[in-house]
């Protein structure tokens, strides 16, 4: 399964409620933009690097590994979703962002814009690989720094009702 390219070049402006979504490597904030104004932003006590440390110690990820991943995002996201739900877009930025946008970019699966839907059949595709597929069957990335990333940005998507996921692009370095 592969996913699907949609064209969203039509779209002249930014939306105006957007959720920026900068996951670091120990800790991830997220703030809303609406009409052009940032609003306080709200601290996950969760990164790529924390989430790895915490449950994603084989490559690929085990099954019961993302499933423990996942409880522990729940717990973070779910306390804020309340209060940032309901965005247009999700922008992710920071370390999580340039991971995704590189390993996507080598997979040659990058594009700028996808839907929630894509983004869960991305990670169906991660969850493939955990439950035995064999990974010459997919070109996706088993590193699971990147597992993380787009487990992250799933679930604030599920969890805040966010339909787009925007990248960064320009992709940064990745460090640290």
């Amino acid at each position: 399964m592969s996913v699907m390219t949609i064209d969203h070049s039509h779209r002249s402006e930014p939306a105006k409620n957007t959720i920026v979504l900068n996951v670091g490597g120990e800790v991830s904030t997220l703030y809303r933009i609406a009409d052009k104004s940032q609003q306080p932003s709200h601290r996950l006590a969760l990164g790529v690097d924390a989430l790895v440390r915490q449950s994603l110690r084989h490559e690929p990820a085990w099954p019961i590994e993302i499933e423990h991943a996942i409880d522990l995002t729940e717990e973070a996201v779910m306390p804020i979703a309340a209060q940032l739900s309901h965005a247009d877009e999700l922008h992710i930025q920071g370390l999580g962002g340039a991971i995704i946008g590189a390993s996507l970019q080598a997979s040659g699966i990058f594009q700028s814009v996808y839907t929630v839907q894509e983004v869960e059949a991305l990670f169906n595709r991660l969850i493939a690989i955990s439950q035995g597929r064999p990974m010459s069957q997919d070109n996706l990335p088993t590193d699971v720094r990147f597992v993380a990333g787009v487990l992250i940005v799933r679930e604030v998507m599920h969890h805040l009702g966010v339909p787009l996921l925007v990248l960064p692009s320009t992709t940064p370095p990745i460090s640290a």
